[in-house]
C-alpha cells in the first residue's frame, strides 16, 4: 500500500478518471480483468509479480512510444494526467525499492542468508540509493505537475 509522503502529489489521479478518454468496450473489459487479477484478495507470490511486472512494462512501453511518436494527440489535460500518473508511479515504485532494501537487509529474501555481509550490504546500499534517488524524481514530477496545473487551472 502507498504511504503518503512529501514526493507523492495532492491529487486524486483516480478522481479524473471519469472524464478521461475512454477505450473501446471490449479493451475495457481487459482493463477489468486486470482489475480483478491484481486486485484486494489477489495471491500474492512470484508467480503474480513476475505478471505484475510484465503488465506493467507492455503499459510503460505504450506510454513511451506515444510519448516518442504521438505526443501531439494529447492536450495540456492529457499532460496533467500523465504528470500526475507518473508521480503515482515512481511514488509506487520508490516505496517498492524502499522495502525491497529493506527486506534486503533483513537477508528476507531466501538466499541471502547465505550470502557473504559484504554482498549483503551492497545490495542494501545500492537498493537504499535507488530509493533516495527515486524520491527526488518523484518530487520533479510532482513539481512539474504543479507547474503546468497552476500555469493552466
Amino acid at each position: 500500500m502507498l504511504q503518503h509522503t512529501w514526493y507523492l502529489d495532492d491529487i486524486d489521479w483516480f478522481a479524473a478518471l471519469p472524464d478521461a478518454p475512454r477505450l473501446t468496450d471490449d479493451n475495457s473489459t481487459v482493463i477489468g480483468q486486470l482489475a480483478d487479477l491484481f486486485g484486494g484478495e489477489a495471491p500474492l507470490g512470484p508467480a503474480t509479480t513476475v505478471t505484475a511486472t510484465y503488465v506493467i512494462l507492455m503499459a510503460l512501453e505504450q506510454v513511451g512510444e506515444t510519448m516518442t511518436y504521438a505526443a501531439a494527440t494529447h492536450d495540456t489535460t492529457e499532460l496533467g494526467r500523465l504528470l500526475c500518473g507518473l508521480n503515482l508511479i515512481q511514488a509506487h515504485l520508490t516505496q517498492i525499492i524502499q522495502h525491497t532494501a529493506r527486506h534486503a537487509d533483513n537477508r528476507s529474501f531466501r538466499g541471502l542468508a547465505r550470502m557473504p555481509a559484504t554482498t549483503v550490504q551492497a545490495l542494501t546500499a545500492r537498493l537504499t540509493t535507488a530509493g533516495a534517488v527515486g524520491e527526488a524524481l518523484a518530487g520533479h514530477l510532482k513539481d512539474a505537475h504543479t507547474v503546468l496545473r497552476t500555469t493552466t487551472a
